[in-house]
């Protein structure tokens, strides 16, 4: 398989206004470029989002903003959670969230970010340990689940959704309620892709996702090595090499440096013949 049915132009081009995206806060641009939005999809999101944040504003003049959320966009326009056992990638896509009504925690997290923006309401993520909240107003403003249909949360709310979470492992800490940045719900929701790719077994969209991933952590010699494990796994072996021999170099004394040097080590002793 050539690289370039792996990571086309359109990918390359997307991955450019991803970046862009995420340094500038454009919590909805990144989302939708990692999503591989067509210009016409992002306007027609956009512009949904723009409604949605009109109808938020109009209901706050007269109830307090998390209610006013929760009145729109759960009992209004029926936003909940996906509650589908298996993880979807649709579940993680902005553009589909918004069509089905239906997605992963995050991303209805996002959905209320964004239209919180809209309606002059200050919404943050908030990124717990096993599951994404937002809290309304900012500090000392009114958590909220998205997922979980708007329900309002209390601090100790919170402490036993880590709790459960965690299976017991974690205790609660005040900083588990710091808001969460552009990049880091970005990375989040790259994450949950990949595991959702994995589950349906994409390969060559987790080779695709990676890229975002790698971008987000150019020095996380992990992430390096996993976009070239993928290459060499879907046959495009002169890419993987070229991965590969990057993270031995610049990684050197990591693991994913000693795997990549053993993997190159294999490719010559086997001749593999490369694309």
């Amino acid at each position: 398989m050539q690289a370039r049915e792996l990571w086309s132009p359109e990918d390359q081009e997307s991955l450019a206004v991803f970046e862009v995206a995420v340094h500038s806060g454009d919590l909805a641009g990144a989302l939708l470029a990692l999503e591989g939005a067509p210009v016409v999809m992002e306007t027609a999101c956009r512009s949904r989002l723009q409604d949605l944040g009109s109808l938020v504003k109009a209901e706050a003049e007269h109830d307090d903003p998390a209610r006013a959320l929760v009145r729109v966009l759960v009992q209004r326009e029926g936003f909940r959670g996906d509650t589908a056992e298996d993880m979807e990638p649709q579940d993680s896509h902005l553009g589909m969230v918004l069509a089905r009504r239906r997605g992963q925690p995050i991303v209805l997290s996002a959905l209320w970010i964004l239209a919180g923006e809209q309606a002059g309401i200050p919404v943050e993520g908030i990124g717990l340990p096993g599951h994404f909240i937002v809290r309304v107003g900012g500090v000392g403003g009114v958590l909220a689940d998205p997922f979980g249909g708007g329900s309002l949360l209390s601090v100790a709310d919170c402490a036993a959704i880590v709790h459960k979470a965690s299976k017991g492992s974690l205790g609660w800490q005040p900083s588990f309620l710091t808001p969460a940045t552009v990049a880091e719900i970005a990375e989040r929701v790259v994450r949950n892709l990949l595991g959702a790719y994995q589950h349906t077994g994409e390969t060559e969209m987790i080779y695709r996702t990676s890229h975002f991933l790698v971008a987000l952590r150019p020095n996380d010699p992990d992430v390096q090595f996993l976009r070239a494990r993928l290459a060499d796994e879907l046959g495009a072996r002169v890419t993987a090499r070229e991965l590969y021999t990057s993270v031995e170099e610049h990684f050197p004394g990591t693991e994913a440096a000693d795997a990549a040097g053993a993997r190159l080590h294999e490719m010559r002793a086997e001749h593999v013949e490369l694309n």
